[in-house]
């Protein structure tokens, strides 16, 4: 089983990788390893900074190609209380990936993935900018730019406002000293997400974007209550 686990892998690997490639896609070695102890809802997941995590040798290839996604954007690690675009971000790219190489795959995240095909389909070099979304470089003026946007749901608006002196101050420390750790910025993920979504070249898809997000976020927020 572990072998066929690899050899799954491997190809799962090797069509990501061509799929991905034109946009800039990192060359990672990667590996994948048998974790019975992850969360019983889970059947895989990544840790940094090239490895695949899987709860049986079983798993579907398509599983193991939505994971090696992520490991390629380099997805951060959120706290699950929190209903972030990044999330929809970065779940929407790896299920478009994924059902774009494996087209029996079932989408798990439908929002995520509309949102992406509706940006791809405007502009498919927006792959290769969520692939280094982490690294979308920040200004503290951004922060004003989100909160003052009429686009930007009132949880995500909030979350930030209550945190909005501090972002404004690890941005500026981390643009001062040279910082480009993603984690460095305090919500640094989420106000990256939001200045994306929010460039002006996307306004003629806009309402698409904000039904799909809007809907999102209203699902989330009723479904933690």
């Amino acid at each position: 089983m572990i072998d066929e686990l690899k050899r799954k892998f491997a190809h799962a690997k090797d069509k990501v990788d061509t799929y991905l490639s034109p946009y800039g896609g990192r060359k990672l070695e990667g590996r994948i390893e048998v974790d019975e102890t992850l969360d019983r809802c889970s059947l895989a997941t990544h840790c940094y900074p090239d490895t695949v995590l899987v709860k049986s040798a079983d798993i579907p290839e398509a599983i193991i190609a939505h994971e090696w996604v992520h490991v390629l954007q380099g997805t951060l690690e959120y706290f699950r209380g929190f209903h972030l675009l990044y999330i929809l971000l970065a779940e929407g790219l790896a299920e478009f990936v994924t059902k774009e190489l494996y087209p029996d795959h079932v989408v798990k995240y439908p929002a995520g993935y509309e949102l992406i095909a509706t940006l791809i389909a405007n502009d498919p070099d927006v792959i290769g900018e969520l692939l280094r979304l982490n690294h979308l470089p920040l200004i503290p003026e951004d922060v004003d730019t989100i909160l003052a946007s009429a686009h930007v749901p009132s949880y995500s608006r909030d979350l930030i406002a209550h945190m909005a002196d501090r972002i404004r101050d690890s941005i500026r420390t981390a643009n001062e000293v040279g910082i480009d750790d993603p984690t460095f910025v305090t919500l640094g993920e989420e106000v990256r997400a939001w200045k994306f979504i929010l460039d002006r070249r996307f306004d003629g898809i806009r309402d698409c974007l904000d039904e799909t997000i809007k809907a999102w976020f209203e699902e989330g927020l009723t479904r933690e209550l």
